[in-house]
């Protein structure tokens, strides 16, 4: 077998088994999916060749994960192994802890690929995620001894997974900055290798249909506002308190903002929405439900200005929907942001946040066209993915 491929069950997974389905010879790709029991299944084996299902308990965390599938040698674990032993490559599409238990120990002589997603690292290193007032308001919010097992259950997880980083052979990341802090923080003899091996899965046509809902509450835009974007979710990783406060000094000016919290932490999302009805009444709009792809799309076109407040790459798949619609973004200069960068989008920093307030500064119709067409070609295209992909195994048919 050439590539073993490890993945949790999820959307995304399941978009790219497909990607290798209909542009490769499936016949050389076997793939593990672990599952969570309880979870929604996102793949179903009868609907693919060469699927394995490998379930967990949803309760269970590393260490009940590492006696029940490793001290005691289930035959479903024994029969993971061999495949291992059987595979020339292992690609490794993001670095879970349930992965990590499975490859720990794994001498082998298959290459090990590390295809990072974003958490998988950055939840390991010592990044400073949170902006003072934020920080505070974590820290209020925190439960001690919770937070005290967590970071036990990290601390030990770690250790495991620096032996695991040890043993790989390539490290793959679109972002050149994620490689950069992998490098940082991880001592490995790993090849790394900037290149993108996922579509963007936003349906353009969709977007661009012109949709009316006759539903008064997703028409946000009104006459003479400016309506602002503010992060991408409920996790206390956007800062929104930190931008609010910031935002609170320009209360004069017409605007209103809406803060996608559908989902994050219960307790967190609760004390925004009561900051930001605190700082600006009714202009503060919440959106606490996932709303349906299409209303989705609807509101995202009412937007005038997208602010991302994280400080680490995130909402990347919101931001390349804005990049397509022409939207002005504003981010902190993550990976995320150079990324853009590299590609010619046309973007803005954080430092230039009052004069996008003042509309001193902005995007022009062409500039508009211009990011609409990265958006189409270059960020993540069905096209450029697979010719990606196939430049990808090329190297370690090389490399043999």
């Amino acid at each position: 077998m050439k590539y073993l491929h490890f993945m949790m069950d999820q959307f995304y997974s399941r978009e790219f088994i497909e990607l290798i389905q209909s542009n490769f010879d499936i016949g050389e790709h076997q793939f593990i999916l672990i599952k969570k029991k309880h979870k929604k299944s996102y793949t179903h084996p009868e609907k693919y060749p060469n699927i394995k299902i490998f379930t967990i308990s949803r309760e269970k965390k590393v260490f009940e994960f590492a006696i029940s599938h490793i001290k005691f040698f289930t035959k479903e674990y024994l029969s993971i192994r061999k495949l291992m032993r059987q595979a020339k490559n292992i690609f490794i599409h993001n670095l879970t802890e349930e992965i990590t238990g499975i490859l720990f120990g794994f001498k082998g002589k298959a290459r090990i690929l590390w295809v990072i997603w974003g958490t998988d690292l950055y939840d390991y290193i010592p990044i400073d995620m949170y902006d003072r007032y934020t920080l505070e308001l974590v820290d209020k919010l925190d439960n001690k001894l919770k937070s005290m097992l967590i970071r036990f259950y990290y601390s030990f997880f770690h250790a495991i997974r620096k032996i695991v980083i040890k043993r790989l052979d390539y490290v793959i990341s679109a972002h050149q900055g994620d490689i950069r802090l992998f490098k940082k923080y991880y001592k490995t003899k790993a090849e790394c290798i900037s290149k993108n091996i996922y579509q963007n899965l936003v349906d353009f046509e969709k977007i661009d249909k012109d949709i009316n809902f006759e539903n008064e509450i997703y028409k946000f835009k009104k006459k003479g506002d400016k309506l602002l974007l503010l992060g991408n979710s409920g996790s206390p990783s956007n800062n929104h308190l930190d931008l609010m406060i910031r935002l609170s000094e320009m209360k004069k000016q017409n605007f209103k903002i809406i803060c996608p919290l559908s989902y994050g932490p219960p307790i967190y999302i609760n004390k925004i929405v009561e900051k930001g009805k605190i700082l600006f009444g009714e202009r503060f709009i919440p959106l606490l439900e996932f709303l349906a792809p299409d209303v989705y799309f609807f509101f995202l076109k009412q937007i005038d200005l997208a602010v991302m407040y994280h400080n680490r790459q995130q909402g990347m798949g919101t931001i390349h929907i804005l990049v397509y619609l022409g939207k002005p973004i504003c981010m902190k200069k993550t990976s995320g942001f150079f990324h853009l960068i590299k590609k010619n989008t046309h973007i803005f920093s954080v430092n230039d946040l009052e004069k996008l307030m003042l509309s001193d500064i902005g995007l022009t119709r062409a500039m508009c066209e211009h990011n609409k067409k990265i958006a189409l070609h270059e960020l993540y295209s069905k096209k450029s993915v697979v010719s990606s992909i196939e430049r990808l195994f090329c190297l370690l048919d090389k490399d043999k």
